[in-house]
């Protein structure tokens, strides 16, 4: 029987080690972290969709989108836009977007306008106190060519955890 070194073992153990977390890494990154961003079209015609935050605050405010109090969001937060062409049937995913546990004030546009009826104004919080989970926005274009947008929860709470 051949004698097996030591450091070949060690060297065996840790390639198989190093390979299984990589595996649970994979795993865990399916769901977008608390704080991310999806852009979502059902529509059969491309769009643009835009995202800028109004504000950011300790708690929201009475009107929709409104949000209120002092927070220490760095200046990148507070003057967020982000915005994308997205093709019919396509649905993008940027994650940690949002990385402050403050409110944020939100107000979207398609194709350069603002929805009707203030639809495309909300405020929203990646990890909202006293819950158990994160959060993921979603501005994205209906069947029916009409804006939408959710907030969604997720149990990877990314670099909020605690």
């Amino acid at each position: 029987m051949p004698m097996v070194r030591r450091r070949t073992v060690l060297r065996a153990v840790g390639t198989v080690t190093l390979g299984s977390l990589a595996g649970c890494s994979a795993l865990g990154s399916s769901r977008p972290p608390a704080g991310s961003l999806r852009f979502d079209n059902k529509d059969d015609l491309p769009h643009q969709i835009t995202l800028r935050v109004t504000g950011v605050g300790s708690e929201p405010g009475d009107s929709p989108g409104s949000v209120t109090g002092d927070t220490t969001a760095p200046p990148s937060q507070r003057n967020l836009m982000t915005s994308t062409s997205i093709s019919p049937g396509d649905q993008q995913t940027y994650k940690s977007v949002f990385t402050e546990p403050v409110w944020y004030g939100i107000q979207f546009t398609l194709d350069g306008r603002e929805p009707r009826d203030n639809a495309g104004t909300t405020r929203f919080h990646p990890v909202p106190p006293d819950s158990e989970t994160g959060r993921l926005m979603t501005g994205g274009v209906g069947e029916s060519g009409d804006f939408t947008w959710s907030i969604s929860s997720t149990e990877n709470t990314g670099s909020f955890e605690s």
